[in-house]
């Protein structure tokens, strides 16, 4: 809605500078009477009847292309685009390019907006041919850059997203957009694990982790690594790292080393997770594991962990009290049974993820938020808020 009012606003402004100009433009001068071009007045007619697009398409048609009214005319073309009307932005753009004496500042400022024109519209090669050549004129180098690596994004091309990540990095250091580094690394890791390369998937998360350490997607694809090469315990610690940095390790992680786990492995397992309750004894925590982990664990000292953290929790055992879920003669295995089902009713077909970039929720978890675009910013949604 703020960001319809601000078009809209703009817009305006924009008609009315036009306004101001076609009046000086089609003034009658050699009529003492001075009348004004009826395309003036229709246009006026338009605006005060809030019809912006035919006022904005008809003043588009009559103002012609000089060194006074380019400006005019990129703006309209923003507004022509921002208003989902691509084609018109593009003939328009095309219309300024086409001008043989054309100002080369004029030129790469025209280009741009025909760039961004093709960006919107979906058409990547020909966004990506004028980008490309916009990447070498210096006024333009940075956004140009930027849009490419986006383009790259988008068609999955990770090598060369990564060679321009590596251009913009040596002319804007600070930008956000370098931050992606680490993240086309773990697809182009993903890549090579899907093709049954692991030795170059590892050499990718190498990189990766270098450039940022704290990222849970290497942690994740370097676990499952680990464990196509029968390494459970660096599987094990990878994942202990990773969910002291997102509790999603525990989603989506945890169940493919249980579902992968012979009986001796879940053992080492379980004691694992013994070693981490203990260490954060935090209910959230509990919750996430019990909602993901089989009814066939039987390690007492777990389950004991289980019970006692479980039960500290005044909110959650009141919530189990309501749903008759503890008794005196309940034994630990079914205590966990239960409040698993429970969970799984209360979080069913319901969101489980949300980012905490831009609010989105959503039922699987993803790398990377479909509607902000950013990674790794998906958290499991607290499961006490859910009773």
């Amino acid at each position: 809605m703020f960001s319809d009012s601000i078009l809209y606003l703009s817009s305006i402004f924009l008609l009315f500078a036009l306004m101001g100009y076609l009046y000086i433009k089609f003034f009658d001068s050699e009529d003492n009477n001075k009348k004004i071009n009826p395309d003036y007045l229709t246009g006026l007619k338009y605006l005060l009847n809030e019809e912006s697009d035919k006022a904005i398409n008809l003043f588009s048609n009559i103002i012609e292309i000089d060194d006074d009214t380019i400006q005019t005319h990129l703006a309209l073309g923003v507004l022509f685009r921002r208003q989902g009307k691509i084609d018109k932005a593009i003939k328009l753009h095309e219309n300024i390019i086409s001008k043989p004496d054309l100002e080369e500042n004029y030129y790469f400022q025209t280009l741009n907006e025909l760039g961004e024109n093709y960006y919107a519209a979906g058409i990547y090669d020909k966004a990506e041919e004028i980008f490309l050549k916009l990447k070498e004129v210096e006024t333009h180098k940075i956004s140009s850059l930027e849009k490419l690596i986006k383009i790259y994004e988008y068609l999955s091309q990770w090598e060369q997203a990564l060679k321009n990540l590596e251009e913009l990095s040596k002319v804007d250091n600070g930008n956000n957009l370098i931050n992606s580094t680490s993240h086309y690394y773990c697809q182009l890791s993903q890549d090579s694990i899907d093709n049954n390369n692991l030795n170059k998937a590892a050499a990718y998360l190498r990189k990766a982790r270098e450039n940022n350490p704290k990222s849970i997607r290497q942690m994740y694809l370097s676990s499952i690594i680990a464990l196509e090469k029968n390494k459970l315990n660096s599987a094990l610690d990878l994942y202990e790292e990773m969910t002291t940095e997102n509790p999603v390790g525990h989603f989506i992680l945890l169940p493919m080393l249980l579902n992968r786990a012979n009986r001796e492995e879940k053992e080492i397992i379980e004691n694992k997770l013994i070693q981490m309750v203990s260490a954060n004894p935090e209910i959230e925590i509990y919750f996430s594991m019990l909602s993901v982990m089989k009814p066939d664990i039987k390690n007492k000292t777990l389950f004991k962990s289980f019970r006692k953290q479980i039960l500290a929790n005044t909110i959650v055992k009141e919530i189990l009290n309501q749903n008759n879920v503890i008794s005196s003669d309940i034994v630990d295995s079914d205590l966990i049974a239960n409040i698993k089902s429970i969970i799984n009713k209360k979080t069913m077909n319901d969101y489980k993820y949300n980012c905490t970039q831009c609010g989105y929720e959503t039922i699987s978890y993803s790398w990377q938020c479909p509607t902000c675009k950013s990674w790794e910013k998906s958290k499991p949604i607290n499961f006490i808020e859910k009773f």
